[in-house]
């Protein structure tokens, strides 16, 4: 079983400015090998490791992989 835990090191620095655990966004991402991008609201519970994988997780137990952020709250991340 892969080890999780919370998590708060070495995020790029854009999300590492914008988000805050408690406070309410709006997310964009993109799964790998798609275009289109989705959009998901919900309030920063906090961020988590499992493995090598980075992990935002959402009140109400939503869990969102930080490589398929592509905006936050408006802000572009990726291209």
């Amino acid at each position: 079983m892969p080890s999780t835990q919370q998590y708060y090191g070495d995020l790029p620095l854009k999300p590492r400015a914008l988000l805050r655990e408690g406070q309410a966004y709006l997310l964009v991402y993109r799964m790998p090998g798609t275009s289109a991008e989705f959009s998901l609201k919900g309030v920063l519970h906090h961020i988590m490791r499992r493995g090598q994988t980075d992990y935002l997780c959402l009140s109400g137990g939503c869990e969102l992989r930080l490589d398929w952020l592509v905006a936050v709250n408006g802000h572009r991340l990726a291209a």
